[in-house]
């Protein structure tokens, strides 16, 4: 029998790290089922959901739990995988202004879309002339409803200003 939970943790640690807890599920029969796991300097914020064998569960949350440097918690979750159908990807891109994620993600709110992961870049741009600039992009993933159209949402977020586009990479 499998068991399934979620860990979350955050903490020092380097990519070696993140190595040596996936080799240590792999090696008690488990699999990472999604993961997410960011850096920021030598700082790491994962989220990853485990399967592994119910015998083998507290070996490998022992293995995460025994990191000096990490804070982490598990949450038990099932097996459920999201319908790869309705699970997209997609790049906003616009000029920078103030208040652009609120307007992302009430659109995304009012359509009943789950956002899965969000990523968002701002770059400034100095210009001749003096004149700058700031340019926003967002990288996201997406759960839509089955009676929602992958196209009317890429609309809809262009029509948030002239100089949105929208790229549905998936």
């Amino acid at each position: 029998m499998n068991s399934t939970f979620i860990v979350n943790f955050v903490g020092r640690a380097t990519p070696t790290t993140i190595k040596q807890l996936a080799t240590i599920t792999h090696e008690n029969g488990g699999k990472w089922l999604i993961s997410k796991v960011n850096f920021i300097e030598d700082q790491v914020a994962a989220v990853i959901k485990v399967d592994l064998p119910t015998s083998n569960m507290d070996i490998v949350k022992e293995a995460f739990s025994s990191h000096p440097e990490l804070m982490v918690q598990f949450t038990d979750s099932d097996t459920t995988n999201h319908n790869a159908d309705t699970i997209y990807q997609m790049r906003v891109d616009s000029n920078d202004r103030a208040g652009i994620v609120n307007e992302i993600t009430h659109v995304l709110d009012d359509q009943g879309i789950s956002i899965l992961d969000m990523d968002c870049q701002r770059v400034f741009i100095a210009g001749g002339g003096g004149v700058s600039s700031s340019l926003f992009t967002a990288s996201l993933a997406i759960r839509i409803p089955q009676q929602v159209d992958i196209n009317d949402v890429a609309n809809e977020l262009e029509s948030l200003s002239e100089d949105t586009r929208v790229i549905v990479e998936s």
